[in-house]
């Protein structure tokens, strides 16, 4: 009996189920950084207000099907033992999409604005497992009307500065944007990217 007791243990253990053992609850949870559901064993503020900044900058006003996806997006983009504040920021702490502070590396997402109390809240909702996530093996996402847009202005910001021209704030910002939404996707794909679905526009590849 005591075997089949042990065996029993080990097989709700390696499932991520609960486990009673002499009156005492044992929950384990599953973090998964690579399939369908990923979650953090202990989020901390920053992982929290990182997630929630993300959420503010790149679709504010999306859904809350929208934000929990692209916080999955995140948890399973990071590397073994980074956290999710790294994974978000590159050490180069909050700012825009594909700029880098000195030591750091260039930003996965944009993390510019502040966040909200409501953000923030669904933010640790998902770093503590209660949301799962439905496209499974999402990691990446952009939304390609917002892509076009940003392009058309610099491809205009370009040609200004060509000339010589001043350049607006917003163009300075958006000179990154090299490519359209169509090539976006031709360089996903290419790179061995499959797309898993579409939520409020935006688009997401593994």
């Amino acid at each position: 009996m005591k075997g089949q007791a042990d065996a029993t243990a080990l097989w709700l253990a390696l499932a991520g189920g609960v486990l009673v053992t002499s009156g005492i609850v044992w929950t384990l949870r599953r973090t998964d950084v690579t399939g369908g559901s990923a979650s953090l064993p202990t989020p901390t503020d920053l992982d929290v207000e990182a997630a929630a900044r993300m959420l503010a900058s790149e679709n504010p006003r999306g859904s809350q099907a929208l934000h929990i996806e692209q916080i999955h997006t995140q948890l399973r983009a990071r590397k073994r033992g980074q956290s999710l504040f790294e994974r978000i920021t590159a050490g180069s702490g909050f700012g825009a999409q594909g700029e880098r502070a000195r030591g750091g590396g260039l930003r996965p997402v944009a993390t510019v604005q502040a966040a909200t109390d409501a953000l923030r809240s669904l933010a640790r909702q998902v770093l503590e497992g209660v949301h799962a996530s439905v496209l499974d093996g999402a990691r990446k996402f952009f939304e390609p009307e917002q892509q076009d847009r940003a392009f058309a202005i610099a491809e205009r910001a370009r040609a200004k500065r060509k000339r010589g021209e001043l350049l607006s704030a917003q163009e300075q910002r958006l000179l990154g944007y090299r490519r359209t939404a169509s090539e976006v996707r031709a360089n996903w794909v290419g790179g061995g990217a499959r797309y898993v679905g579409q939520l409020d526009g935006v688009e997401f590849y593994t």
